[in-house]
């Protein structure tokens, strides 16, 4: 490597593809791009070559690609040569290095590259090569470090069913995962999933990832999924609103009108009221719902809250109390 890193500056001289020299350039660009200053002669290079130069670069470079793309200097060479490359000769790359793209996405600098290249990625006949190499790895991968990010890309292709039919049964998992979970966000807007959502409402909703699912699912579907959540939640309201991660969950779930309604009308019994007053969770639910609510249910809940206040044992909790009663007024 010192070798070729003491004559990268005759090679700087010589990178112009018409060059003279060209041929012996290429077939050192394999080794000159594991440096700083040797991969951004080596992407200069490749960036000036016409396309039929491209050809002459891929037969160097192709035998070492999976390794190049993993390497901290290679992989810059190897996302300009992408960028550069037919369809032809990238479906050619994708071809050789099919075999290594799940390896490649486990590594730090490797799943910078498969980003970059699944975005590249244009044509059915280059997808095809991408759904065989992770044909029934993407579940594997989303909860991976590294592996995630190159997984998370496939949300943003037009045609994503095979990497939606990867996910489905395994929303749950991925939901209750800290890198899962980021995986389910890009795909929130797929019915089916939001479906495998709603299956394990309580579960997810009490989930320390599982209820940021749900706060994205709200903030997506809006008042499309008010209805389906109020029946996955009849019966559990008040438990939900005195747990630390669910509490999110339904602190978001108050501000929509439909929801709103129904959750207050679960809760505004004397006895639930004081379990609510008890908790810190139950009072920064109620000050949301005391912002929040309409004139026909205000007085209802004033009237609660009053109620409680005088069975409760948070005592401490009083200036709370006071700030939900002055937004009750």
């Amino acid at each position: 490597m010192q070798f070729y890193q003491n004559l990268l500056h005759s090679y700087s001289e010589k990178s112009n593809p018409n060059s003279p020299d060209f041929e012996t350039t290429i077939e050192n660009i394999p080794f000159l791009c594991r440096s700083e200053s040797g991969s951004k002669t080596a992407q200069h290079f490749v960036a000036s070559c016409r396309p039929e130069q491209i050809d002459q670069i891929i037969r160097v470079v192709s035998p070492h690609l999976g390794e190049l793309m993993s390497d901290h200097y290679g992989s810059y060479m190897c996302r300009t040569l992408f960028d550069r490359c037919s369809f032809e000769q990238r479906l050619f790359l994708f071809n050789t290095i099919r075999d290594e793209m799940v390896s490649i996405s486990k590594i730090g600098k490797g799943t910078r590259s498969m980003q970059h290249i699944i975005r590249v990625v244009r044509f059915p006949e280059e997808e095809a090569v991408f759904q065989q190499a992770f044909k029934g790895r993407i579940f594997e991968l989303s909860m991976i470090n590294n592996g995630s990010h190159a997984i998370q890309v496939f949300s943003e292709w037009q045609n994503r069913e095979f990497f939606i039919r990867e996910i489905l049964g395994h929303v749950r998992e991925l939901a209750s995962d800290k890198l899962g979970v980021m995986v389910i966000k890009k795909i929130i807007d797929e019915p089916r999933v939001f479906n495998e959502l709603l299956d394990n409402t309580i579960a997810l909703m009490q989930d320390k990832y599982g209820n940021c699912a749900f706060q994205h699912m709200l903030d997506y579907w809006g008042e499309e999924c008010s209805l389906p959540i109020i029946n996955c939640i009849k019966g559990h309201a008040l438990g939900l609103c005195i747990q630390k991660y669910s509490s999110n969950v339904m602190d978001k779930c108050v501000k929509e009108k439909r929801m709103r309604r129904a959750i207050i009308n679960e809760l505004k019994s004397v006895e639930r009221m004081q379990v609510l007053l008890d908790n810190p969770y139950g009072c920064y639910f109620l000050r949301t719902a005391a912002l929040e609510i309409e004139l026909d249910q205000k007085e209802g809940l004033k009237r609660a809250v009053l109620a409680a206040i005088p069975l409760t044992e948070q005592k401490n909790y009083k200036p709370r109390w006071n700030e939900i009663l002055s937004y009750l007024r």
